[in-house]
C-alpha cells in the first residue's frame, strides 16, 4: 500500500514540479519583459539650466561628492541588472524591480547621438553665449566692404563765417540729394492739360524772367517759382485764362518765402495788366498751397550750383558763374529739360562753362565727389544744354538772352559755348 502510493504520489509530485518551474519560467519572463520596458521609458529630468547638451553627458557624483568614472557605474548597473531577472521571479509583482532598478542607477544609459556629441562640446556654455558666438561667426564671414573715404573739404576758408554754416553745410546738401526726386515733375506732364501746352508754359516763363528782372528778385525766387508752377500744373488742370494767374501766384508765394522785401499782391495786379484781381490772386494763393501741402522748402537749380561753383573752386570766376547761371535759366524755360534733374543740370552747366573758358580741369575729382556724378554721366545734359545756347540768339522767346547780354552780367549771352561737347555724345541721347 505504501509503496502503491508512493508510486502514485511521484508522478504527480513530479508533475506538480515541472508546473511550478514553467510559473517560474513565465514570472522571470514577465519580470525580464518588464525591465526591458522599464529601460526604454524615459529617464527622469535632472536640473533645469540653460547648459547645451544632454543631461547624460554631466558627470555623476559620489554620495561623498566625488566624481564617478561613467565605465565604473555602467558596468555595475549591468550586473545589477543581469541579478535583478532572477529575483524577480520570487517577487510578488513585476514592477518593484524596475522601481529598484531605477533608483540604484541600473537604467541603460541610450547611446549619444553626433549632435549629442558636438553640443556636448559646448557643454557649460549659455545660450546667449552661443548666439552671440554664431552671430559674430556670421559677420566676420562676410567681407566688410571699405569705408568711403570722406568728402574733400572746401570749406576750410569760411570757418570763420557764421553764415556759411560749414559744420554742417554737406548734412544740407545731403538732404537737398535725397528729396531731389520727390520734388520732380514728369518730363511730359503737360500732356496731361487739356488747354494749354508746353509752349504756352515756355511764354509764361519767359515773361516771368522779365517780371523777376524788374522787381529785382533774387535768383532762388525765380527757381522756386518756376518749381511751383510745374508742380502745381502737373496736379491741376488750368485754363489758358488761368495760366497766367497760377505764374504770378507762384511768384508771389515764392517772393514771401525767398525775399526779405517782397513785392505786394497789387503790384502782381499792376504788372498783369489787372487781368485779375486782388481777391482772385489771395484765391489762387490759397489753392496753390493747399495742392502742394506747402511743401516750399526744396532744393533749385541755382542751390545746387552754388555748391558745385565751390567744388571746382570756381566760384570767384565771374565769367564762368555767369555764365553757368545763364545756362540754367534757359533750361527752365524749356520743357524739354524736365527729364534730368536739378542737380544734373547744374553740374553740366558748370561743365559747359569751364570747357568754354579753356579750364584745365572743367571737372575736378572735387565736383566729381560733391556732385555725386561723373563726366561721362552729364556729357548728354550737357550736350542739350550746349543747344539750348546756341538756339537762343534767334529765339522768339529770348528774355534769357537779353537779361545775360547786358555788362553788368560780363555779356555771357553772346559767348560762343564748347560746341566740342556735341561730337562727343551720340545724338540718339539727346
Amino acid at each position: 500500500m505504501a509503496f502503491a502510493a508512493r508510486a502514485t504520489t511521484a508522478p504527480m509530485q513530479e508533475e506538480n514540479n515541472v508546473m511550478a518551474a514553467k510559473d517560474a519560467k513565465a514570472i522571470g519572463a514577465k519580470a525580464t519583459q518588464a525591465l526591458q520596458q522599464g529601460s526604454k521609458r524615459r529617464a527622469p529630468l535632472g536640473d533645469m539650466s540653460n547648459l547645451v547638451g544632454p543631461l547624460n553627458n554631466r558627470p555623476a557624483a559620489g554620495k561623498d561628492g566625488k566624481v564617478v568614472d561613467p565605465k565604473a557605474t555602467r558596468t555595475l548597473s549591468r550586473g545589477k541588472e543581469v541579478a535583478a531577472a532572477p529575483a524577480a521571479a520570487n517577487g510578488p509583482s513585476s514592477t518593484a524591480p524596475t522601481a529598484t532598478a531605477r533608483q540604484a542607477g541600473t537604467v541603460p544609459v541610450p547611446r549619444t547621438t553626433r549632435s549629442q556629441t558636438a553640443a556636448a562640446r559646448q557643454q557649460g556654455m549659455s545660450m546667449s553665449s552661443l548666439l552671440q558666438q554664431r552671430s559674430e561667426a556670421a559677420v566676420t564671414a562676410k567681407k566688410a566692404p571699405a569705408p568711403q573715404s570722406p568728402l574733400p573739404d572746401i570749406d576750410s576758408a569760411d570757418r570763420g563765417n557764421p553764415l556759411a554754416a560749414t559744420e554742417y553745410v554737406n548734412d544740407i546738401y545731403s538732404y537737398y540729394r535725397r528729396v531731389e526726386p520727390k520734388f520732380r515733375v514728369q518730363p511730359g506732364y503737360m500732356s496731361s492739360q487739356t488747354d494749354i501746352n508746353e509752349k504756352m508754359r515756355a511764354i509764361l516763363i519767359d515773361w516771368l524772367v522779365e517780371v523777376h528782372l524788374k522787381f529785382k528778385l533774387m535768383p532762388e525766387t525765380l527757381f522756386l517759382t518756376v518749381n511751383l508752377i510745374d508742380r502745381f500744373l502737373e496736379i491741376k488742370p488750368v485754363t489758358r485764362r488761368n495760366l497766367q494767374l497760377v505764374g504770378v501766384t507762384a511768384m508771389l508765394i515764392a517772393s514771401k518765402y525767398e525775399e526779405i522785401w517782397a513785392p505786394e499782391v497789387r503790384d502782381f495786379v499792376y504788372i498783369s495788366d489787372k487781368a485779375y484781381t486782388r481777391e482772385q490772386i489771395l484765391a489762387m494763393e490759397k489753392t496753390m498751397l493747399n495742392t502742394l501741402h506747402f511743401n516750399l522748402t526744396l532744393p533749385t537749380p541755382h542751390n545746387f550750383l552754388a555748391r558745385f561753383l565751390k567744388a571746382a573752386n570756381a566760384h570767384l570766376d565771374k565769367q564762368v558763374t555767369n555764365l553757368a547761371n545763364y545756362i540754367i535759366e534757359l533750361s527752365s524755360v524749356d520743357a524739354s529739360m524736365l527729364k534730368y534733374s536739378y542737380s544734373m543740370i547744374s553740374a553740366a552747366s558748370l561743365y559747359v562753362a569751364m570747357r568754354t573758358f579753356d579750364k584745365v580741369d572743367p571737372f575736378p575729382k572735387a565736383l566729381a565727389r560733391h556732385s555725386g556724378y561723373t563726366e561721362e554721366a552729364i556729357l548728354p545734359c550737357a550736350a542739350a544744354l550746349v543747344g539750348l545756347v546756341q538756339k537762343a540768339p534767334t529765339a522768339s522767346l529770348n528774355a534769357v538772352f537779353k537779361k545775360y547780354s547786358n555788362v553788368k552780367l560780363g555779356e555771357v549771352a553772346k559767348t560762343e559755348v564748347c560746341a566740342s561737347i556735341l561730337d562727343e555724345v551720340d545724338s540718339e541721347l539727346l
